[in-house]
């Protein structure tokens, strides 16, 4: 690779970060500070664009550096009217930086990947919210022979807990999710393929959160899949998993072992040469080896459409269900029903514009401590929209602005909310 930046480049970024420093570190109540960072990225996407060196798509190795600054007029989701408790402020201004590394290498038959990023998020306000993350994702695609392939893979995920069901807002919450998994597909005749795997889960949190309390499991599947000539394919898998709870809670009955029996259908069917289906549908039995109250059991699944309505224009279509563990005073788990649409029309070869709106209804269902035929199940109902714009000047840069809107009505006291957010980003790969 060719070197990024000449030498008088490089003394323009090293003054622009001067200025964004001055800006964002030295005086972070700045109320420019937006309009500065704006004119960071942008002067830092056109100096790049005006240079003849950029990153090859077939690189065995790629640096990635980019940065997210977003505005939040209720970054804790509260009900209107109602403030943070401690020194936070209802709205607040987010910067995210990060930088990374991927590699794709290919060996016959072999390729490893390895994806690592290192992420600095600082809140204006809020800094006690402050924190670095590293996450990566390390996976070996391993064939045998052309007919026995699988994927050997560990990774490992940080971030804030949101603050859709975590209504501390005095206190950092950091999850940490961690997972090793083996599976394999054998089809010597890439018809009928016998499937199987092995995966190890581990989710912490840094503070207590007792109805997504920190867990693990260790989860073994079997499944065959039947493969047609068009390419559409019909699978069925079984699972089972045996994990325990980290965090035990004799008043919220929150106990230690747990066992989940699931089978899941799924299928993929190309309708024509511009839509396609995915459909999948399962049914998850939960069981609680301490509390028996604890224990639920239901079905889940999606449809997703994606058609190609023109060259420039695709439009996708979801309908999900998924199930979740919730280990609260009145309920044990919840059901998200979700339908959600989104086109995107490119523009340009350069510039794309995408839209978002989904509308959900979710359930807290189950037994929990302190419920009673007067408890009333609580349902939130939720709203959400926004638009983006994206600007890719060439296959290694990125630049975007986006706008989206969040709104639930919930049945439970102190639960609706509203929330705009505003954010611009760029991201560079060399």
């Amino acid at each position: 690779m060719k070197p990024l930046l000449n030498q008088s480049q490089t003394s323009l970024m090293d003054c622009m970060l001067h200025r964004f420093n001055e800006s964002f570190v030295g005086n972070k109540h700045n109320k420019n500070a937006f309009k500065t960072f704006a004119l960071v990225i942008s002067c830092f996407l056109f100096q790049c664009a005006a240079t003849s060196a950029y990153a090859d798509s077939d690189d065995t190795i790629n640096f990635l550096i980019g940065t997210d600054y977003s505005h939040y007029d209720n970054l804790f989701l509260l009900p209107d009217g109602q403030n943070p408790t401690g020194a936070a402020e209802r709205s607040d201004n987010v910067l995210r930086t990060n930088f990374g590394i991927k590699v794709n290498k290919k060996y016959g038959l072999q390729a490893f990947r390895f994806d690592y990023s290192h992420l600095d998020s600082k809140y204006d306000n809020a800094s006690f919210l402050n924190f670095n993350s590293n996450n990566y994702k390390a996976a070996w695609l391993w064939s045998l022979t052309p007919s026995l392939k699988g994927n050997l893979s560990s990774e490992r995920k940080v971030d804030l807990i949101p603050f859709l069901d975590n209504r501390n807002s005095n206190t950092q919450n950091i999850r940490t999710l961690e997972m090793q998994m083996f599976d394999f597909d054998w089809s010597p005749h890439n018809v009928w393929h016998l499937l199987g795997g092995y995966t190890k889960l581990e989710s912490v949190n840094s503070q207590t959160f007792l109805q997504e309390t920190s867990f693990k499991f260790n989860a073994a599947e079997v499944g065959v899949k039947y493969s047609f000539p068009s390419d559409n394919f019909i699978a069925l898998k079984l699972r089972k998993r045996d994990g325990e709870n980290q965090e035990i809670n004799v008043p919220n009955q929150v106990g230690k072992d747990f066992s989940e029996n699931e089978a899941e259908l799924s299928a993929l069917w190309r309708l024509s040469g511009k839509s396609k289906l995915t459909a999948n549908l399962g049914h998850n039995g939960h069981t609680d080896d301490t509390y028996g109250l604890r224990d639920f059991s239901g079905y889940f699944g999606g449809v997703n459409y994606s058609w190609d309505a023109s060259a420039k224009l695709n439009v996708g279509v979801d309908l999900t269900r998924k199930l979740a563990s919730y280990q609260d005073f009145t309920s044990s788990y919840t059901v998200n029903d979700v339908l959600s649409i989104r086109p995107t029309w490119a523009l340009t070869s350069k510039v794309t514009l995408g839209g978002s709106l989904s509308a959900s209804k979710r359930k807290f269902l189950g037994d929990g401590p302190i419920v009673s035929a007067t408890t009333p199940t609580r349902i939130d109902d939720g709203v959400t929209y926004g638009i983006e714009a994206t600007w890719v000047p060439r296959s290694t840069m990125r630049f975007g602005v986006n706008l989206q809107h969040d709104k639930r009505d919930s049945n439970f006291a102190d639960r609706d909310f509203s929330s705009n957010t505003v954010g611009i980003n760029g991201q560079l790969t060399f």
